[in-house]
């Protein structure tokens, strides 16, 4: 490169060059603050984004765009030489410089020698990150970038943005968007303060900190295909999706993935329709008003509302009263809800995803769920797989939820997997999940060892019962169910399980249905809240 150009690539444009910036795909916090560094030498620079395979694609673009200059960085070269050499041959004819800037590795030795002659190439060996290694390169200060990188640094601001980057990082592996990264490389440039953070970057990181966790591993041709239609789907018009699925297989995953692929900006909110008392549902899907009925001392818009412009994901569908199914089949003809109490409907815009591990049909034919409502929320219908019909699956699914929990320990080994995979997983993933958890918690045991003591309990969990005589629930009753009248003791136990179920539905009333926050209050689990509704 002669000194002249090297000044130019080293030390900016002019005003009236144009300058791209092409970033990486891999080890993405360390390609945002490589591209943040770049973005302090070349302000008004333009930002592209390119995995290997998609970089000559990224550059035929570029030829039209009359770019003087062209920095790649982190961006490896060796996925197409010959759509790469094609690419750079007709920039290079429009006279642009072309800056390959890399660390530990140089040119891939499958590339041409009149590709490489197209190329500034400038590469280092030394152990060093990329946005530092940029940072000396381009002779600029970037502290915050750099901060980003450094382990050791425990400032606030610096914890937000990385929880910045892993939300962004979570949301492109799931949506193939570039917007969350470049704005994020936009502001990190900057250092735009976390408190001034624009309302979408905000709503990405409250959708990162309820479902970040979330991912649908695809190897499985089944999984692949569910992958795809869920693209689909969140692609189109389609405002009613019904997702089935055994227990425990991410049937909600599939509904975030919907919402967060799609163009919708409203909120996604999740409601389990048997964690509410029957009483209580119609307030808690379309509100009241103030004074609707007792303990009714505010109005609530209700989910309907507060979902406007999102999605509203409605799981355990199966478990919705007959007269709350009523309610639901008109709000989803009209698109209108009206609240207990009010006068008039008002207007909504919802995504309906449901979700059931029944069989619906069954249900319809037993008359326990209306068809007509069957048949309105399945215009589509996702069936999500259980783990035993995709074990190819299974290792990604174990290392991604061992990671959180490994915090340092060392990682599964190929005997865990293999001792995971010789289990059929009755309970899917939340099962697999429960047992790692205990893997991570009790060091002393084997993965395998707990893997069989899962399969034991699982044995006896489906073994027939023995005669253990009458349950509790049927003392002082006679064997065909009328109450005994030589006791007297069945007659206080069922008028003491009424007193209770009625203290337990004020409880729940006062807190406006919310079974988790009601529990807490009584000092009980949720199963025994719900059992003492029933």
């Amino acid at each position: 490169m002669s000194e002249t150009g090297k000044q130019k690539a080293l030390h900016g444009a002019a005003p009236s060059d144009r300058v791209l910036i092409v970033s990486g795909l891999g080890y993405l916090e360390d390609r945002c603050a490589a591209a943040a560094v770049a973005l302090r030498r070349f302000a008004d620079a333009e930002l592209a984004f390119a995995s290997k395979v998609a970089l000559p694609g990224v550059l035929a673009n570029a030829v039209e765009g009359g770019f003087s200059e062209i920095h790649l960085l982190g961006v490896s070269l060796g996925g197409d030489p010959e759509g790469l050499t094609k690419a750079l041959a007709e920039l290079k004819r429009k006279r642009a410089t072309i800056v390959w800037h890399s660390v530990y590795y140089g040119l891939p030795g499958s590339l041409p020698e009149s590709t490489r002659k197209m190329l500034e190439v400038r590469f280092t060996e030394e152990a060093e990150s990329l946005a530092d290694w940029i940072a000396r390169e381009f002779s600029v200060e970037a502290k915050l970038p750099l901060a980003l990188l450094n382990p050791n640094e425990k400032r606030r601001e610096v914890q937000c943005w990385r929880g910045r980057v892993a939300a962004v990082e979570w949301n492109f592996a799931n949506t193939r968007d570039f917007g969350p990264i470049e704005r994020l490389i936009r502001d990190l440039a900057v250092g735009v303060p976390p408190e001034r953070w624009d309302e979408e970057t905000r709503r990405l990181l409250d959708a990162y900190a309820h479902w970040g966790k979330r991912e649908l591993e695809s190897a499985s041709p089944a999984m692949k295909r569910l992958r795809q239609d869920i693209g689909r789907v969140a692609k189109s018009a389609a405002t009613r999706v019904l997702v089935t699925g055994e227990s425990g297989t991410g049937k909600e995953t599939v509904a975030q993935q919907i919402h967060f692929q799609s163009e919708r900006h409203g909120p996604f909110l999740a409601f389990n329709c048997a964690t509410v008392a029957k009483d209580l549902l119609e307030s808690r899907l379309f509100g009241h008003r103030k004074g609707a009925f007792t303990g009714a001392t505010e109005a609530r818009p209700g989910l309907f509302r507060e979902a406007d412009g999102g999605t509203l994901f409605l799981d355990e569908i199966g478990e919705l009263p007959l007269e709350t199914q009523g309610m639901l089949l008109r709000a989803l003809q009209e698109g209108r809800v009206q609240g207990i109490g009010e006068t008039e409907e008002t207007p909504v815009d919802v995504r309906v995803v449901a979700a059931t591990n029944r069989d619906l049909p069954a249900l319809v034919r037993e008359g326990r769920f209306r068809e007509d409502l069957y048949f309105r929320l399945s215009l589509v219908e996702l069936r999500v797989p259980p783990l035993r019909e995709r074990t190819e699956d299974l290792p990604a699914i174990a290392r991604a939820l061992w990671r959180p929990l490994a915090s340092g320990r060392k990682q599964l080994s190929d005997s865990d997997i293999k001792a995971l995979a010789a289990f059929d997983w009755p309970g899917n993933v939340r099962q697999l999940s429960n047992v790692l958890e205990r893997a991570a918690l009790f060091g002393d045991r084997t993965v395998a060892q707990l893997v069989e003591e899962e399969r034991e309990r699982v044995a006896e969990m489906w073994e027939s019962p023995k005669d253990e005589g009458r349950s509790t629930k049927d003392e002082g009753r006679s064997p065909d169910g009328v109450k005994d009248h030589a006791g007297e003791d069945g007659e206080v136990s069922e008028l003491l399980d009424d007193a209770i179920r009625a203290h337990v539905r004020r409880v729940l009333e006062r807190y406006g249905g919310n079974v988790t926050a009601a529990a807490k209050a009584l000092g009980i689990s949720r199963n025994t809240l719900r059992a003492r509704l029933s």
